[in-house]
């Protein structure tokens, strides 16, 4: 499978997906998940705590996969959002670093707002079919921008 970027805003993409499921021109499957990592290299001056302090930085990530249903091996858009949360104690309330199944809504409400974090966004086409399929409805899709 190869991985190509996409170089549009995760809130035009999200518009399209919204767009797409009202009208059902274009079945789609649609997974939103939300995990949590927490990175054990903080720099502690900058968190304002101490050198002997543990800390860690939590960061939430949110990912969107959207599919055609029903074609398999066909292309598959996954939009990624990393969102440093801050700083961590090992005493406050953990997270489960399992990713956990959210609505399109909840995706929309905490990840796609500006100044959210990095997002990345790719297709995945195990085809050059599949990579031309894709290419035409990101066609219409750049074509139809919406205000986010």
């Amino acid at each position: 499978m190869t991985e190509y970027e996409i170089d549009t805003a995760a809130d035009q993409i999200v518009h399209w997906v919204l767009d797409e499921l009202e009208a059902g021109t274009q079945p789609l499957e649609v997974r939103a998940t939300r995990e949590y990592s927490a990175e054990t290299e903080v720099d502690l001056e900058e968190a304002g705590v101490s050198e002997d302090a543990e800390l860690s930085s939590l960061t939430a990530i949110g990912i969107l996969e959207v599919s055609p249903i029903g074609e398999p091996d066909s292309w598959l858009l996954r939009v990624r959002v990393e969102d440093i949360v801050g700083p961590h104690t090992p005493e406050e309330d953990s997270v489960s670093g399992a990713p956990e199944e959210i609505d399109l809504e909840d995706f929309i409400d905490q990840f796609i707002a500006p100044d959210r974090g990095a997002i990345y966004i790719t297709v995945d086409a195990p085809t050059p079919e599949a990579k031309r399929h894709f290419d035409r409805l990101f066609a219409n899709l750049v074509r139809d921008r919406h205000a986010g």
